[in-house]
């Protein structure tokens, strides 16, 4: 018997709802399974209700909170949890700090394509890693 997974879920956190709508189509297209957060507190409250979100997609400015303050926040909680970052700036991020094993960046503009293999490459080259560590 073939066990079938459901993909992966992804929550895109952007305060632009063009750019959440963009992102939410190219993976839907893709067979993601999607949820939407306005601002870093309401990514904080969802994860906070338990919903198993496998990778966050998170602009790095966005009013109340930045996109490093709020994966920051939820690593505390969740260390495993997966963020790709999307910015225009990406000198803001690399100026800050240095980015962690589950931690991506992806510099806008970007293709469909590009979102899809960052994806790709932040969910599996780190489980492929971690089964040959094991």
């Amino acid at each position: 018997m073939t066990l079938i997974t459901p993909p992966e879920l992804v929550l895109i956190v952007d305060d632009e709802a063009g750019v959440r709508m963009f992102e939410r189509r190219i993976l839907e297209d893709n067979h993601y399974r999607v949820i939407e957060a306005v601002n870093g507190l309401d990514a904080i409250a969802l994860v906070d209700q338990g919903i198993p979100i496998d990778i966050v997609i998170a602009d790095l400015d966005m009013p109340e909170m930045d996109g490093i303050e709020m994966a920051r926040r939820l690593f505390v909680d969740r260390p495993d949890l997966k963020v790709l970052f999307v910015t225009g700036n990406i000198g803001s991020l690399m100026n800050t700090r240095t980015l962690r094993a589950e931690e991506a960046f992806l510099e806008k503009p970007f293709t469909p394509a590009g979102l899809v293999e960052a994806m790709s490459q932040l969910l599996y080259d780190n489980l492929e890693r971690s089964r040959e560590g094991a």
